[in-house]
């Protein structure tokens, strides 16, 4: 006597079906969901990369602005604090620091401006690296999007010496990622002896609009006789920003930190 297995297969082959087709489909919305995240951010950096080129010519991120959200109307600027000075630390008259906060409104995503300006005159020889950097006061209301912070640096006369992206990692110049990009903070090494003046755009993820947590540019000068060039110290995340440890016979000063920025009504 002969027993027709297939009365017994079909159920348990019909079960394992029923249990793969939604993992498909769920996998499916996965990879859709991703597909539009990175269609928004390609959207997102056409206008950031729009953004660092008027700060670029006009040296000025609030003039800078004012072009792009004529462009771009969905771009708001949610906080511009200035108060009359630029850092938190004592600010050597040479350097020049400003940030700004943005909300897109087609994309949904809050992004930290900030630029920065040496005076061509001051700081010249052959000198270490000097170290800049974007970091969060508490990683859980101010998230960076470590793959969204994009650093562009010029000479005084406006050319290109430094660009890196977190998100593509497209590097040109002199210009070096300082350890991994986190949500805590992105920094990077720039000769500071071409790369005179810059912009930092970092996506914020997550943001919590009912905190004053703020986001910084960190900015930390170096200098020496001893004819060391390149990079001469290591960075960490410290308690107020990123901690610098230099290598011996180079000077320095203190950090320079920028007011930070925040969301308010």
């Amino acid at each position: 006597m002969f027993l027709d297995c297939r009365k017994f297969l079909a159920p348990i082959v019909l079960s394992v079906s029923l249990l793969t087709v939604p993992s498909l489909v769920l996998a499916e919305k996965s990879g859709s969901s991703i597909e539009q995240r990175s269609e928004k951010l390609d959207k997102l950096e056409k206008k950031l990369e729009f953004l660092r080129e008027q700060i670029r010519e006009t040296k000025d991120i609030d003039k800078a602005l004012e072009i792009v959200t004529k462009k771009y109307s969905e771009l708001k600027v949610v906080d511009s604090t200035d108060e009359n000075k630029h850092t938190l630390s004592s600010n050597p008259d040479a350097l020049t620091m400003r940030d700004r906060l943005v909300y897109d409104d087609e994309i949904e995503e809050y992004v930290f401006v900030a630029y920065w300006e040496w005076d061509p005159e001051e700081f010249v020889g052959d000198e270490p690296f000097d170290f800049v950097g974007v970091y969060t006061d508490d990683e859980d209301v101010m998230p960076i999007n470590p793959d969204g912070v994009t650093l562009q640096g010029w000479n005084h006369l406006g050319d290109e010496e430094a660009f890196f992206d977190t998100r593509t990692e497209k590097k040109r110049g002199r210009v070096a990622l300082a350890g991994r990009a986190k949500d805590t903070g992105v920094g990077f090494w720039i000769n500071d002896y071409y790369v005179t003046e810059g912009s930092i755009t970092a996506i914020l993820d997550d943001v919590s609009t009912s905190s004053r947590k703020r986001v910084y540019l960190q900015y930390d000068h170096s200098w020496t006789s001893s004819g060391i060039t390149g990079i001469a110290g290591n960075v960490s995340r410290g308690s107020a920003g990123f901690d610098v440890s230099w290598e011996s016979k180079v000077r320095y000063l203190d950090p320079i930190y920028s007011v930070g920025e925040y969301w308010r009504d």
